[in-house]
């Protein structure tokens, strides 16, 4: 099950990649091609003085984000945030895909299924964007709806109901463990501030989303490993992702292609 999972959504990215819709293009502008990557940032072992029975190590092999559509965003200050779209009504869904694929500022349209993994930056999307100073991007995590399966037959139906998918393992009572950890309950807006401008000499310089993943396993309060197997820990851990999403992730231009923001 796993393989299959993780080759569907290998085989899904290279099919956002392009296939991603496009605006119109602006007229009298001269655009500049953007290549975006998305990388996970991870620090090894994450380890705790347990009690018996407690997870004391973790290791995150990868994790799989489904976003909605990335935008580049001049005034990021300014930018509101919609954490609204968690209905899954079928009328509500198109009608606000719809409002999506006329929006013409949304230049990175997905469902994107990027694999983020330490320090191998994922390429998600190269598309066209105006010259202009650009200081942040905001982006739309979402759960894949069955409108997503009618519409494009390669989004994987394994990933119905899911926008997040963590693969790794736990160390507990002496023995290391894989896990998966998969919910749905992310379904935000989030934005991330950095250099992300453009002018007609950067064609060569991609840009580049970092998302920590540690604190997604570890409680806030207490440093205490956080047992994705355990139904009273799947909780925190979401609320961790949405935390690290809005207040830790970091981007900008990679000039040094190193796979980290300058």
């Amino acid at each position: 099950m796993f393989k299959k999972l993780f080759s569907l959504a290998l085989i899904s990215l290279a099919i956002s990649i392009t296939g991603c819709t496009k605006g119109t293009e602006p007229t009298g502008t001269n655009l500049v091609p953007v290549e975006l990557k998305l990388v996970g940032e991870t620090s090894g072992n994450i380890t705790f003085a347990k009690a018996l029975g407690q997870v004391d190590s973790i290791k995150i092999d990868f994790a799989v984000i489904v976003l909605r559509w990335i935008q580049f965003k001049q005034n990021i200050d300014t930018v509101k945030e919609d954490s609204l779209w968690d209905d899954h009504d079928m009328n509500m869904i198109r009608e606000k895909m719809r409002r999506m694929d006329d929006d013409l500022t949304i230049r990175f349209k997905g469902p994107f299924f990027v694999t983020l993994r330490n320090n191998e930056p994922t390429p998600i999307a190269v598309d066209s964007l105006p010259p202009g100073n650009y200081n942040g991007i905001k982006f739309k995590v979402h759960a894949i709806v069955p409108y997503d399966l009618q519409v494009n037959p390669a989004v994987p139906d394994s990933f119905l109901g899911k926008s997040i998918y963590v693969k790794g393992k736990i160390y507990q009572n002496g023995t290391w463990k894989d896990f998966v950890f998969t919910t749905g309950r992310v379904n935000t807006e989030f934005k991330i501030k950095g250099d992300f401008t453009i002018t007609e000499t950067d064609k060569n310089i991609p840009y580049v989303l970092v998302f920590d993943l540690n604190s997604w396993f570890i409680d806030p309060l207490t440093g205490r490993v956080l047992d994705p197997s355990d139904p009273g820990d799947q909780g925190k851990i979401i609320s961790n992702i949405v935390h690290s999403l809005k207040g830790k992730a970091r981007g900008g231009k990679d000039r040094n292609r190193d796979g980290k923001p300058d």
